[in-house]
């Protein structure tokens, strides 16, 4: 695979289904999966695409988190009230 380079290193070519397949299947393994996330993310060098697509994975991942602890306050919060009320 030829690598084609922009002015800040990455690599710009187009990836492979192997290559979003084994991204994938990393990405599936628990404690590497986070690791290689934030890696892909935060890497200088690499594909552009991966990049990318590690970045919005992290912005879902931290929506997500956020959204379940408003919930999950609310949700104790509206819990203690009515037991204070029995």
């Amino acid at each position: 695979m030829s690598e084609v380079t922009s002015a800040k290193g990455y690599d710009t070519s187009p990836m492979t289904v192997g290559d979003w397949l084994i991204t994938m299947i990393v990405l599936g393994i628990p404690l590497v999966g986070l690791i290689m996330l934030l890696y892909w993310s935060l890497s200088s060098t690499g594909n552009l695409n991966r990049r990318n697509y590690c970045l919005a994975t992290l912005v879902v991942v931290a929506v997500i988190l956020l959204l379940f602890v408003i919930f999950a306050v609310f949700g104790g919060l509206a819990m203690f009230m009515s037991r204070q009320g029995a």
